[in-house]
């Protein structure tokens, strides 16, 4: 006769154990799964939160804008005759400087042995004078004055100059004696002034 033994409780142990590992498994699933949830959550709820950001930037940028457009409504309701003429007459004085400065180099005469610099500029709008400062260095030739006179005959002839400047004559023009450091000896300079005037301005 023969006898089998069976090992019943092994087999308890190993299902067991199969069933633990199972329900680890589907925890550890279910971890995944909220948190994958959570996260498309946040992210929507970020992108909800810059949506309505730019919706209440939008609205504010519109509230200034109708405010804006009140303000404009209102004062050009208000502009009369007057204020038209003088809008027009603040257009008419206006002078375009980049023109006049550029008219003012362009003539200046820069060819060795006679170069004359620019060294200070402005504009007296009270009076409406323009002068203008400078210096150069003397040729042995003496034809300091000469260069000048040419100069500002080239400014009057400029159409882009003369167009706001009626006349300009030369207010002074002061020899001196200055030192070359790099050559070593002395140079003869002249210093020189000269203004221009506005159309319908008296020279004072």
């Amino acid at each position: 006769m023969l006898k089998y033994k069976l090992n019943l409780v092994k087999s308890v142990r190993a299902a067991e154990k199969q069933a633990k590992q199972q329900k680890s498994n589907m925890v550890l699933i279910a971890i995944v799964c909220f948190g994958v949830l959570g996260t498309a959550i946040f992210s929507a709820y970020l992108k909800i939160d810059g949506m309505q950001r730019v919706i209440v930037n939008e609205k504010r940028k519109l509230r200034m804008i109708e405010a804006e457009y009140r303000n404009y409504q209102e004062m050009h309701v208000s502009i009369d005759k007057a204020d038209i003429e003088l809008l027009n007459q603040l257009q008419m004085n206006r002078v375009y400087w980049t023109k006049k400065l550029e008219a003012i180099a362009k003539h200046l005469p820069d060819e060795q042995p006679i170069s004359y610099w620019i060294t200070k500029f402005g504009y007296r709008s009270n009076s409406q004078i323009f002068n203008v400062q400078g210096y150069g260095y003397i040729t042995h030739q003496q034809e300091q004055l000469l260069a000048l006179d040419n100069y500002l005959n080239d400014l009057r002839a400029d159409a882009s100059y003369s167009d706001i400047f009626s006349s300009t004559f030369l207010n002074s023009a002061v020899r001196s004696d200055e030192e070359d450091h790099y050559r070593g000896q002395k140079r003869d300079r002249i210093s020189f002034e000269f203004s221009s005037v506005r159309k319908g301005a008296q020279r004072r």
